[in-house]
């Protein structure tokens, strides 16, 4: 999984998603939609509730990081 797939997925779920509506904004088919929700779900990046995706407080702190380091570097 790329980076920038990466940050798509966690912060597009900063409100709940279903999975079809990942998949149609970042561009994945159904296999490469499980397995990347899924490794972000065992990073604890992503959590499911009642069929959608969240992101959690770890994810936040991610995207968060991950802003720091854009502004620092030119």
């Amino acid at each position: 999984m790329a980076i920038g797939e990466r940050l798509e997925i966690i912060r597009f779920c900063e409100t709940p998603k279903e999975k079809c509506r990942i998949m149609n904004r970042i561009g994945l088919n159904e296999a490469q939609a499980e397995s990347y929700l899924e490794i972000l779900k065992q990073q604890n990046m992503l959590t499911q509730n009642k069929g959608k995706y969240v992101i959690t407080t770890k994810g936040k702190s991610y995207i968060s990081s991950n802003n720091r380091i854009k502004k620092i570097k030119p």
